[in-house]
Formats: C-alpha cells, structure tokens, sequence
C-alpha cells in the first residue's frame, strides 16, 4: 500500500485559489511545519530541456487527459458526491439535532467537508475531467456507493427531531464516513496520482477519528 504524507492543506489552498479571482485554476503551495501554508498563483517549474538545450520555466506542469488515472477520477468524482451528502445532512442537524456535541460535531463535519469539494473540484478540471452537478444530488439514489444513505433514509432523517434526529444521524454518518475510509484505501491502493492521494490520506484519517468520537456519543444520546 502505498503512504503519502498528510498535506490536504495544499489540496484545499490550491482550491481556494482555483475558485477565487478571474478563473486562473494554477496555484502552487508550501507547507511549513512551523507555520501556515503559504500560496503563490504562479510559482515557476523548472522543466529539463533537451540534450543540450536550456530549461524552461513555467507556471504549471500540463496534465494531458488521456494520461489521468481512471481510480483517480473516480474517486474524486464519488467523493465530491458523498461529501456533499454528508454535507446536506450536517446542514439539517443545526436545527434538528437536541445534543449539543451532535450539533458541534455535525458542524465540524460541515466546515471540513466543504473546502475538500471545491479542491476535488479544482483538481478534476485541471486534469481536464468533468466534476459532478451537486446542485440536486440529494435527491437522487447513490445508495449504491460505499456507505451512502439511501433517498428513504435521508428522507426519515430530514423528517425527524430531537434525540431521534441524534440517533439517526450518527448511525447514518458512522456508516458514510466508514464508506468515505473505504473508498479512500481503494484510490490509495490503486490510483496514481500523488496529490490525489495525499487528500485520500487526509479523509481517511479524519473520518476515522470522527467515526469513533461518534461512536462515543451513541453511548449517551
């Protein structure tokens, strides 16, 4: 299996630059131990010219679309999906939910998420592929993708209050966020892109710390 460092902060810099200003999708970023992470829209690359031949520099190393990893796309494509769902059921605990640590957890589910769908979104469209229309895609059935809440089920959900939302919101985001660490084992397994893992690394471990401090609160609501 392959390992890549947890930097999703470069991901999601690069996404917040992608998605700012006039359109310019090519962002480069540092990550300091010690300090924040520092972006700049055009940092120069050094390509090796010919044999005998001087350097180039530029701002961006082009990705041809015919050499992008299907895994790769893939998963950013179904992640983007299963993060906006999680994001739509974050959405309804602010007035639903009765627990306060529910509703503080659904919160940080919500503000982690969404910068993670717009650089899976910068990410695809640099790579020249096509992201997902997540306008209404709560209503519609990706039940068939690993831990996806049913249309059924979302439904019940948006329908309940109080403890029963707590219950049901935590048995339904425990088994997401299993399915969301499921899906990123397979891309870090099997894709080829190094970014791309990095921020398949970074969902893993986070959902997984989520899902236990879930299971904790199962225990008392």
């Amino acid at each position: 299996m392959k390992v890549f460092p947890s930097v999703v902060a470069l991901a999601v810099a690069v996404a917040l630059t992608g998605c700012s200003g006039d359109g310019d999708k090519t962002a480069d970023a540092t990550v300091s131990p010690s300090g924040p992470v520092t972006v700049s829209p055009s940092a120069p690359i050094i390509v090796p010219g010919t044999p005998g031949g001087a350097n180039q520099t530029v701002t961006a190393v082009p990705t041809n679309p015919e050499t992008v990893d299907p895994e790769d796309v893939k998963f950013l494509q179904d992640m983007m999906l299963h993060h906006q769902q999680a994001v739509q059921m974050t959405e309804w605990a602010k007035t639903r939910a009765a627990n306060a640590s529910v509703k503080s957890l659904a919160e940080r589910i919500r503000v982690g998420q969404k910068p993670e769908i717009d650089a899976m979104r910068v990410m695809l469209t640099d790579r020249g592929q096509q992201p997902p229309n997540l306008e209404h895609a709560h209503h519609t059935d990706h039940s068939g993708m690993a831990g996806m809440a049913s249309p059924a089920q979302l439904a019940a959900l948006e329908k309940s209050t109080g403890a029963a939302f707590d219950k049901m919101f935590l048995q339904l985001m425990i088994r997401h966020h299993q399915g969301a660490v499921t899906m990123s084992g397979v891309v870090i397994e099997k894709g080829s892109d190094l970014r791309i893992g990095e921020l398949a690394q970074e969902i893993s471990i986070t959902q997984a710390k989520e899902i236990q401090t879930m299971q904790k609160l199962q225990k008392v609501v």
